[in-house]
């Protein structure tokens, strides 16, 4: 079985690029929602593609993944924390972010900042951290939208990103 709707994935990627402007914005028809257009992105890419609408419990997600112990109200000092972030060589979950590609700004405003995270053909994993307010607007949600399908399609690896990483 494969791990992603291809076919889907590069229609709905055609039909995105399609709707790009000579400006560089996206106009998308009108009836298309946010959550239609996410809903649509997670069909063609199935396990591959996560949306986390806040990022700030996005670090703790990924150190469950990977089997570690992390209480429900994650403090620094409790359960695995420490393991993990000495794994990731961080010294804390402000580090993780910034290692993961997030702005400062970002990381100062984990509850305002939504992602997708998403998974390529060789298991490499690329977060893209985007304002809250763009998951509001199709237009503005779709550049991101299309960086996710297009990493998902592509097989890139931690030498060529260093934001990259396997869970």
């Amino acid at each position: 079985m494969e791990r992603i709707n291809r076919q889907l994935a590069e229609a709905l990627r055609a039909f995105l690029v399609l709707r790009r402007q000579a400006d560089g914005t996206y106009v998308l028809p009108d009836h298309i929602s946010c959550d239609a257009l996410i809903g649509i992105a997670k069909k063609a890419l199935k396990d591959e593609l996560a949306f986390y609408p806040v990022a700030d419990d996005l670090i703790w997600t990924v150190a469950r993944h990977e089997g570690y112990v992390i209480p429900a109200t994650p403090v620094e000092s409790r359960g695995d924390t420490r393991e993990f972030l000495k794994e990731h060589n961080v010294q804390n979950s402000k580090e993780w972010y910034k290692k993961r590609g997030f702005s400062p700004r970002q990381v100062r405003s984990l509850f305002t900042t939504s992602a997708f995270m998403a998974r390529n053909a060789g298991f490499w994993r690329k977060i893209l951290p985007l304002e809250k307010r763009e998951t509001e607007n199709v237009n503005s949600l779709t550049p991101t939208l299309l960086q996710a399908i297009d990493f998902c399609l592509e097989n890139r690896d931690g030498r060529e990103d260093a934001t990259l990483f396997r869970i």
